[in-house]
C-alpha cells in the first residue's frame, strides 16, 4: 500500500454504474473500505453487494443527488467528520447535449452543480483531514473536452476545464504535504452517460470511443503510479509535457503590465 494512499476508506461519487462502479471495485481490491454515493438506490445496492461478496471490505451506500443543495450538504457533512477517509474520487458527472440558447435552466444548473459545485465542496470536506495525516488521494474526473470546447456540450466542457484548473491549483497548494491531487481525463467512453446526456454513443466515431474496461484499467494503473494527470487515450506523454510547457510560457508572457503594441494608441 502506497504512503500517499494508505489503507482506509475510499469515497466514490457516481458509483452506481460505469467508471465509478469499476473504480470502486478496484479500490476495494486494493484494501479500501468504501463509501459509495449516487442517486439510484437499487443500482448502488447491487454494486455494493457485488463488491462485498468479491472482496469482503466494508461498503456503505449513500443515496444522494449531488445537484440538490440539501443532499450535497448531507454528503459533505458525512465526509468531513470521517477521519478514516484516505481517498476521494469525484466521479459524478452530468451533461446535457444541445444548443445553449435553448437549454433549460434546470439542465444548466444541474450540470454546474454536479460537475463544479459538488466536486469543489466534497474536495474541501476531505482535504483538511488528508493534509493533517500527511497522506491521501483526491481523484477529480475531468474529460478530454476540458481541452476542446465543443458546440452543444459547451457548459459541460467548461465545467471540466474548471476541474482541470482547480486541480492544478490544488496540486500546487498541497505540494510537499503528502497528498496527491490527480486529474483523470477520459475520452468518450461507451457507457450510458451519453444516453443520459441526450447523445447516443453510437453517434460518435467508433475509433474515438474507449471501452469502459480499458478506461478503468488505465485509470487504476495511473492511480497506482501516483500520476498527477492520467490521460488514458494520450499516446505520448511528451505531447502533454509540451502542452504544459507552452502554457507556462504563455502565462509568463501574459504577466506583463504593458499593453501589446497592437493596442497602443
Amino acid at each position: 500500500m502506497s504512503q500517499i494512499s494508505p489503507a482506509g476508506t475510499a469515497v466514490v461519487t457516481g458509483a452506481s454504474s460505469g467508471i465509478g462502479a469499476l473504480y470502486a471495485q478496484g479500490l476495494a481490491e486494493r484494501g479500501h473500505d468504501l463509501v459509495l454515493v449516487a442517486r439510484r438506490q437499487d443500482r448502488l445496492d447491487a454494486v455494493a453487494a457485488r463488491i462485498r461478496a468479491k472482496t469482503g471490505v466494508k461498503v456503505e451506500v449513500v443515496v444522494a443527488d449531488l445537484s440538490k443543495p440539501a443532499d450535497l450538504a448531507r454528503v459533505e457533512a458525512r465526509l468531513s467528520r470521517d477521519a478514516a477517509i484516505t481517498v476521494l474520487v469525484n466521479n459524478a458527472g452530468v451533461a446535457n447535449y444541445g444548443a445553449f440558447e435553448t437549454a433549460s435552466d434546470q439542465s444548466l444548473d444541474e450540470t454546474i452543480a454536479v460537475n463544479v459545485t459538488a466536486l469543489t465542496r466534497l474536495t474541501r470536506a476531505v482535504l483538511p483531514g488528508l493534509v493533517r495525516h500527511g497522506a491521501g488521494v483526491i481523484v477529480n474526473v475531468a474529460s478530454v473536452l476540458a481541452f476542446h470546447p465543443l458546440a452543444a456540450l459547451g457548459v459541460y466542457a467548461a465545467a471540466k476545464a474548471y476541474v482541470v484548473a482547480f486541480s492544478q491549483a490544488l496540486q500546487a497548494e498541497v505540494a510537499g504535504k503528502g497528498v496527491l491531487v490527480q486529474v483523470l481525463a477520459p475520452p468518450a467512453v461507451a457507457t450510458d452517460f451519453w444516453d443520459s446526456a441526450g447523445l447516443a454513443v453510437s453517434n460518435l466515431p467508433e475509433a474515438a470511443v474507449m471501452t469502459l474496461q480499458d478506461l478503468a484499467a488505465a485509470a487504476l494503473k495511473g492511480f497506482d503510479r501516483e500520476e498527477q494527470f492520467v490521460i488514458p487515450s494520450l499516446p505520448e506523454v511528451a505531447d502533454w509535457e509540451s502542452f504544459q510547457a507552452a502554457r507556462q510560457k504563455l502565462v509568463g508572457v501574459l504577466m506583463n503590465g504593458k499593453p501589446a503594441a497592437r493596442y497602443a494608441a
